[in-house]
């Protein structure tokens, strides 16, 4: 199985561009890794922001896992961030079977403070995203594939990325 992560920070166009990919792809699925782990649920559970991301991770990689078990996909994308350390814990996941990618969404800070579509950022959220270009979310070391999507769709993303991994397949 392909595992592909898109990768960005907050507001990049991650999901958007993982909904598109599976469309282009026999047996291939987006996991909404923000459904794994609700605002609501997380707060019920008392988690704080960097426990939440460690649970949505946790149950990331076990939905991964039932999904290799299951072998229902040939290919799995997923939005999430990506620190080197989370990366190289997924690269870990590269064997004969299963191959893992990360492609990061770099749009200019500029671009990524926008609101964008029906979503309107926090102050928080805006917080957050400068965090992220600070510590180099938008042009990290460990990524397959870095992508300036300032110019162009979120279709034309994905088809950029569909061609870059047909060469996986």
């Amino acid at each position: 199985m392909l595992i592909v992560n898109i990768n960005g920070p907050i507001n990049s166009g991650k999901s958007t561009v993982g909904k598109i990919l599976p469309t282009f792809f026999d047996q291939a699925f987006f996991l909404e890794v923000d459904e794994l782990l609700s605002d609501e649920e997380q707060e019920r559970l008392q988690l704080d922001f960097r426990a939440g991301i460690v649970e949505r991770l946790k149950r990331l990689q076990i939905s991964v896992q039932e999904e290799k078990h299951l072998q229902r996909y040939k290919i799995l994308f997923f939005a999430y961030p990506m620190s080197q350390r989370n990366f190289e814990n997924w690269k870990q996941w590269d064997d004969e079977n299963d191959k893992f990618i990360n492609i990061t969404l770099s749009p200019s800070l500029e671009n990524c403070l926008r609101n964008r579509g029906s979503r309107e950022l926090s102050e928080r959220e805006k917080k957050r995203i400068a965090e992220m270009y600070q510590q180099g979310y938008q042009m990290p070391l460990n990524s397959d594939k870095v992508i300036c999507n300032d110019e162009q769709t979120p279709f034309q993303t994905a088809q950029i990325i569909k061609d870059f991994l047909l060469k996986f397949i």
